[in-house]
């Protein structure tokens, strides 16, 4: 007689029959990128960028230049690409120019502004430190978001969005590309910390452009899914919104071009608010005076800068890389900086860090020296990392103050975190 037990067993045996006899489901493979993220690891893909740059792959030299950033190797971010200047290339005329302190320019200029457009190179960390430094100074004026390009866009299945993130979480490598360098995991947290909303607007796949097209439609769609995206995920329901947007190279340009219509017009002609562009992205010294750009060399050379100015002529248009002049409102000269117990000194001048002396424990081979943040233990992007030299049993680390745990990563995997420090405030 079947009773209800006596079914629900039944019932529970031919469940466990299927189970155990349905076909396993095909499984797609994991690409070394994609496992390397997935782990938080770096050292494999710069190891193999290294080696196929030194085979002669030029895609991949381009490639490990911004990688290289990521691993706070500027030396190879910088040095891999470099090329001298050309002889016949025309410095800008400066007589009669002056500079300012840049952030104060910004601040004085953006007081008005709704918006504010900051461009970055790729293989340049230093452009990322700045940005810092311009989310606390436009804090105050009341800007209340932080839209980058690099924060990952919204996906068709469910993942972790730079929307989520809080104060004190970690921090993850799945928020996007870029913002696996420290320096930049490091103003998305501080931005946080101020009280901005972190916002992504990058084109999601689904606005990609057909298989096939050419570069010039590609372009035009992945700009006009930016525009877009900005809009819909801030100023729709927000258009008050006060936005500091946070992009590459020629993405800040607010006038079509021979060569498209870029992010900032488009975003321009679409809400009718005028923002206020900011270019940095070729405006910094190279590792070598004679590699610098020549309205960089120009600039460095009249000025001996110390500290990031906007450099103005007497008629008081703005002096800056040319292709962008008239296309940006302002432009960002870095000074050239020595190295700081082995570290940039643009690190060593942000007043907000404070550089710490490390043992190391004996290494074999490659290593990256990590800082990270105790609070946030193994899932978040490094605090600080450092490519260490064979043999090095000492470096330094430019950190914020708190707490933090030590720990190397190897070709190989990770070592077991050896030490914890705490920076005063």
């Amino acid at each position: 007689m079947w009773t209800r037990r006596s079914f629900g067993l039944a019932a529970g045996s031919l469940g466990l029959a299927t189970a155990t006899t349905s076909p396993i489901r095909a499984q797609s493979p994991v690409s070394l990128v994609q496992r390397l993220r997935l782990e938080g690891r770096y050292l494999p893909q710069y190891l193999d960028l290294q080696a196929k740059t030194a085979a002669g792959e030029d895609a991949a030299r381009w490639q490990l230049s911004q990688y290289a950033s990521l691993l706070g190797d500027e030396a190879t971010a910088l040095g891999v690409v470099a090329q001298p200047r050309r002889p016949d290339a025309r410095s800008p005329d400066l007589a009669g120019a002056t500079v300012v302190n840049a952030l104060d320019a910004i601040a004085e200029a953006a007081i008005d502004r709704q918006i504010v457009i900051l461009n970055e190179a790729h293989n340049h960390s230093r452009h990322r430190a700045f940005a810092t430094q311009v989310l606390r100074r436009l804090r105050p004026l009341g800007f209340e978001w932080f839209a980058a390009e690099a924060f990952m866009s919204r996906q068709p299945e469910p993942a972790p969005m730079i929307a989520d993130y809080g104060v004190g979480e970690p921090f993850l490598h799945a928020y996007g590309y870029y913002t696996q360098d420290p320096v930049f995991a490091e103003t998305a947290r501080e931005g946080a910390r101020l009280g901005y909303r972190l916002v992504d607007y990058e084109f999601r796949p689904d606005q990609r452009a057909p298989a096939g097209s050419d570069m010039d439609r590609q372009m035009a769609d992945r700009e006009e899914a930016q525009a877009e995206n900005l809009i819909a995920n801030v100023l729709a329901r927000n258009p008050g919104a006060r936005i500091l947007v946070y992009c590459g190279y020629s993405h800040a340009m607010e006038s079509p071009t021979d060569h498209g219509e870029w992010f900032a017009s488009r975003l321009k002609r679409k809400t009718g608010i005028d923002p206020l562009t900011i270019e940095q992205a070729s405006n910094t010294p190279d590792l070598r005076p004679e590699d610098d750009e020549a309205h960089v060399a120009a600039v460095l050379a009249a000025f001996a800068p110390t500290e990031p100015v906007i450099v103005r002529r007497a008629d008081g248009s703005v002096v800056g890389m040319p292709m962008y002049e008239g296309q940006m409102d302002l432009s960002v000269f870095h000074p050239r900086l020595d190295l700081v117990r082995g570290r940039p000194g643009w690190l060593a001048a942000d007043a907000d860090r404070r550089l710490i002396d490390v043992d190391i424990p004996e290494t074999e081979g490659p290593a990256l020296l990590q800082a990270l943040w105790s609070n946030e233990g193994p899932a978040g992007v490094p605090a600080d990392q450092h490519l260490l030299a064979e043999g090095q049993r000492q470096a330094t680390l430019s950190l914020r103050p708190g707490r933090y745990t030590l720990r190397l990563e190897r070709p190989d995997g990770f070592d077991p975190a050896y030490g914890l420090i705490e920076v005063p405030a």
